[in-house]
């Protein structure tokens, strides 16, 4: 047996995959193999579970929260029904991991999401070793370990690390069919394809993608292929009303549409590559570059051969889609997260062009990588939620029998959940008001920064005066008196200042 040599399987092995060893030098080639995973895998975890408690709650974790601290199964079905617009897999798992731990902290409702980061490096190996040499395969495994954009969905409460992992194995299960058929590996293939379905919506156009390649390479499978196609179809039956009823809340999407297309797009090359939130555009810039040439070179030196081609169409399929949609006013719900699905097939086009000129713009990358992770998870500025825990611990003694105000009240339920009060339910008389100023990334900014000039007369009236304030990572929290007891309302009127027309006031402690 010839020992496999670093790059994409060629023409005569179109899906590759680890063989037994014969010779010494297999072996011990083997056993370094094995050895660089067990230390990918380690990295891509410990560069989760360091930070993964670190951070607030943020708005949409909330909500993960609120759904996950329902009593049953059905009640947690009928919460992901009423207020999000994703399948139910995720949520159902953290109720359960919730329950059997009987904790509901941050680590905890992040775990989900952590093993699931975790597991997708071994995953990505499994998966690209059915394309390519297993060299390749380690390396497409390493990126995913360090990948900012995966480590930053390992350590949130939402369902996009979950989607990663199961695309990553529903495509492990289209090379293991496209290495030889078999119904063991159809009925993975069906059961990996209703993971992803029940995982995220968008997953219907990487499934539609791979059915669409066995299609191509397998035109005297179609009837097995039909086959797997009606039993994901019956597993995933019980989505369609939860979706139909999802789709009808279109207020929970709106917010997508508020962006152009070309600066979603952008976003996607940027966060695919580096993140959503670099610190500096050197660095950013510099990582971006080193991957998208490296895929791009890729793309062209080996496009001739079938693995190539065949995660080349998947990823364009399964990302191309959604955006084709958006162009053409059919639906636009695009996102780079909604299409994370497709990460595993770009990945090891970025793998093969890093690991030439002897691997140094691979070592370049992982500096780059860990660096912005490090970065990114440690230092409040960068991180995608404000520290509402931090900002909460130091104005609730001061402010016990005092209401306060949230700005912007969309953030209202994270500052109660750690202030332990409700909204103010009708205009109360007081004195004294605490205004939590959230901190803000103004427009070209990367950092958070302190709002500098909150509406505070346009909203609680010139009967108040701003007597003392605390500084606390970006939180403005600004103590307002009244010479005599003044009204407070749950909201501002609607007539209020656009900019703060969502402030929203908690009760006194």
């Amino acid at each position: 047996m010839r020992c496999e040599q670093p790059g994409i399987a060629g023409a005569e092995a179109p899906w590759r995959r680890l063989g037994r060893a014969g010779s010494v030098a297999e072996r011990t080639s083997g056993s370094l193999i094995w050895l660089g995973l067990g230390a990918a895998t380690a990295l891509g975890v410990v560069l989760r579970v360091v930070f993964i408690g670190d951070q607030s709650f943020g708005y949409e974790e909330w909500y993960t929260l609120a759904v996950v601290g329902h009593p049953s199964v059905g009640a947690v079905w009928r919460s992901v029904n009423a207020t999000e617009s994703t399948p139910p897999l995720y949520y159902l798992l953290t109720w359960l991991w919730v329950k059997v731990t009987a904790s509901d902290t941050a680590v905890s409702l992040r775990m989900i999401s952590l093993l699931a980061g975790s597991l997708t490096v071994p995953a990505a190996f499994l998966a690209m070793r059915s394309f390519f040499d297993r060299r390749l395969a380690l390396v497409a495994a390493w990126l995913c370990a360090i990948s900012p954009e995966l480590v930053g969905y390992s350590i949130y409460a939402r369902s996009y690390a979950l989607l990663v992992l199961a695309a990553t194995v529903s495509v492990w299960a289209l090379g293991l069919l496209l290495e030889k058929p078999s119904r063991r590996r159809w009925v993975f293939w069906a059961m990996a394809a209703t993971a992803c379905l029940w995982t995220h919506y968008f997953a219907v156009f990487l499934i539609a993608a791979e059915t669409v390649a066995l299609l191509v390479l397998f035109p005297q499978q179609r009837r097995i292929l039909l086959l797997a196609l009606a039993v994901t179809a019956v597993a995933s039956a019980p989505l369609v009303p939860l979706f139909v009823s999802q789709s009808g809340a279109s207020d929970r999407t709106a917010y997508i549409g508020a962006s152009s297309l070309t600066t979603r797009l952008e976003s996607t090359v940027r966060e695919f590559s580096m993140g959503s939130n670099v610190p500096t555009a050197w660095l950013e810039g510099t990582g971006i570059m080193l991957v998208v040439a490296a895929a791009a070179f890729a793309a062209a030196r080996t496009y001739r051969r079938r693995s190539t081609r065949v995660l080349l169409a998947i990823a364009v399929i399964g990302g191309g889609l959604p955006i084709l949609s958006a162009l053409l006013g059919v639906d636009d719900h695009f996102l780079s997260r909604n299409i994370l699905g497709v990460w595993i097939c770009l990945i090891p086009l970025a793998a093969y062009g890093l690991t030439r000129l002897k691997s140094i713009p691979l070592l370049a990358y992982s500096v780059i990588c860990v660096v912005a992770v490090i970065w990114v998870e440690g230092d409040w500025r960068y991180q995608g939620a404000p520290d509402w825990g931090g900002a909460s611990a130091r104005i609730q003694q001061r402010a016990a029998g005092d209401p306060v105000a949230v700005l912007p009240g969309i953030e209202l339920p994270v500052a109660a959940l750690y202030l332990h009060r409700a909204q103010l339910s009708a205009p109360a008389h007081t004195s004294d008001l605490w205004v939590m100023v959230q901190p803000a990334r103004a427009a070209h900014e990367r950092a958070l920064n302190p709002v500098p000039d909150p509406p505070l007369t346009q909203l609680w009236g010139t009967g108040f005066r701003e007597i003392g304030e605390i500084d606390y990572r970006g939180f403005r929290l600004i103590h307002l008196h009244a010479a005599a007891p003044t009204t407070v309302l749950p909201a501002p009127p609607n007539d209020g200042p656009a900019v703060a027309r969502f402030a929203l006031t908690l009760a006194a402690g």
